[in-house]
């Protein structure tokens, strides 16, 4: 091959090889650069999800600890109320009537007042003074009972209406906290949700990334590769313009079409 050939194609061949080696290298870099910040962004992504969930679990700690005094009322009402309604409302007795220190007192007193106006008048142990004291022994059992009953019956109804208050307490604290769990559990769907569209959206980022750096540096190679080749073709062409006869070639040079002078030997052009 002629000096001119062989220069023209290791220049091409070297300058294929640079660009190529260039051309690859920038594409992997480009594609690592890409992938690495892509798998930043997963990560970053991760990280906001988990802090999401964390201010989420926090938020109904918070709600669960805020409802868990009426939660505890509702309870311990809703068993007392069953027990009551279970055992019912149940009337005192005469005898419990009559064993209230105001009954006693005003029996006491009232008899006393008797008997005294009957000794004043000198009726003391007649019969209008026993049957005196009989209807008002009788009249004020009746008053007191009826003031026991109905003491009993307010202060049962009074019992009722305190616990019935406390169930519905824990009942309406139930209904809010179950609101506020379904809430929860739909926000954690929905971070759960987000963030794994978030991420996959750069994991695949980062793949397409790296997948393009293979692709770029496959296409720089190959574009190398066929500069090489392109150069060995020219520098073969540049041989055979120049390496057939002519000055530019590596035949051998007469001065003359007659030959050489005086039998002189031939000489070669380079």
């Amino acid at each position: 091959m002629s000096i001119l050939g062989t220069i023209g194609a290791v220049a091409g061949i070297g300058s294929s090889i640079a660009g190529g080696m260039a051309q690859s290298g920038a594409a992997t870099k480009a594609a690592n650069t890409q992938a690495t910040a892509a798998q930043q962004a997963q990560e970053l992504e991760l990280q906001n999800q988990n802090a999401a969930q964390g201010s989420q679990a926090t938020a109904l700690q918070n709600v669960t600890s805020a409802e868990q005094p009426y939660q505890a009322l509702g309870s311990t009402s809703a068993n007392n109320l069953a027990k009551l309604l279970q055992q019912g409302f149940t009337a005192p007795t005469l005898a419990q009537a009559e064993q209230t220190p105001g009954y006693q007192f005003n029996l006491q007193q009232g008899t006393q007042a008797i008997n005294e106006n009957a000794a004043a008048t000198g009726n003391l142990l007649s019969g209008n003074t026993g049957t005196a004291l009989e209807k008002y022994g009788q009249g004020l059992a009746t008053t007191t009972y009826q003031q026991a009953y109905q003491n009993a019956l307010n202060q049962y109804q009074a019992n009722y209406q305190s616990l019935l208050g406390g169930t519905q307490a824990g009942l309406q604290s139930t209904g809010q906290l179950a609101s506020t769990n379904q809430a929860a559990a739909q926000n954690y769907a929905n971070i759960d949700l987000t963030g794994g569209q978030q991420q996959a959206s750069q994991i695949n980022n980062a793949a397409a990334a790296r997948a393009s750096g293979y692709i770029g540096s496959a296409n720089a190679q190959a574009n190398m590769f066929n500069g090489i080749g392109n150069s060995i073709t020219q520098g073969a062409l540049l041989n055979g313009i120049y390496g057939g006869g002519g000055m530019g070639g590596g035949g051998t040079y007469y001065p003359s079409a007659t030959g050489t002078p005086n039998g002189a030997a031939p000489f070669s052009d380079i």
